[in-house]
């Protein structure tokens, strides 16, 4: 590492070829890129690597949606990447050489809103679920257009299905319309509330496994 006066350049930030610039205890510095390990990972270091990847590869589809529902960003942290850790402690586990999400335990959404109160989902007709809940907008961090947030995974095709803003709070029922690729799989959901004007959340919760 080397430290630098101000010059005709001046101090820069980032990378420049195979050096990058930055400051340091309020002095401008230059870095040399560390160059990659040869080193193979240990078991503990390939198995954390690999749980990263999977819970990467199950959240990816639904990342921009995770990007407004799951807390609150935070200097690097954004709320993909809480959602990301979340996961990775809570909601994944391991046999053997493969990896099993536990959908009991995964959130779509994390905040300080009130959640779903008593829902009820069933399956009326192919295609299509309706959904009940008690509207609990008297309480507090409850409003009245509260959005509904609805999110289903069917594993058999590996795809996500999200409902936003299908229904208020107030509303207390709504119907969730799937596309025709997912009837007649099963599909796994979970169901939370936003608020536009607060941009904040409800922590989801999980509603089970059901046939669309």
């Amino acid at each position: 590492m080397a430290t630098y006066q101000q010059g005709i350049l001046g101090d820069f930030s980032g990378k420049v070829g195979p050096v990058i610039g930055a400051r340091w205890r309020g002095k401008a510095v230059l870095r040399s890129i560390p160059s990659k390990s040869q080193k193979p990972p240990s078991p503990a270091q390939q198995l954390q690597r690999d749980k990263f990847k999977y819970i990467h590869n199950f959240l990816a589809p639904i990342k921009p949606l995770l990007a407004n529902t799951f807390g609150t960003a935070t200097g690097s942290r954004s709320c993909y990447n809480q959602a990301i850790s979340y996961h990775l402690k809570e909601a994944v586990r391991h046999h053997g050489n493969a990896f099993e999400m536990l959908y009991t335990k995964v959130l779509i959404s994390m905040g300080p809103l009130c959640g779903l109160e008593q829902p009820v989902v069933t399956h009326p007709e192919n295609g299509r679920l309706f959904m009940a809940w008690t509207d609990n907008s008297n309480q507090s961090m409850a409003y009245a257009t509260d959005a509904l947030l609805v999110v289903a995974y069917a594993p058999a095709i590996k795809q996500f299905a999200c409902f936003t803003a299908s229904a208020y709070r107030e509303d207390a029922s709504c119907v969730l319309d799937f596309e025709p690729v997912f009837h007649g799989l099963e599909v796994q959901l979970w169901a939370g509330f936003t608020h536009s004007q607060t941009q904040q959340s409800a922590t989801s919760r999980y509603l089970g496994c059901y046939m669309v």
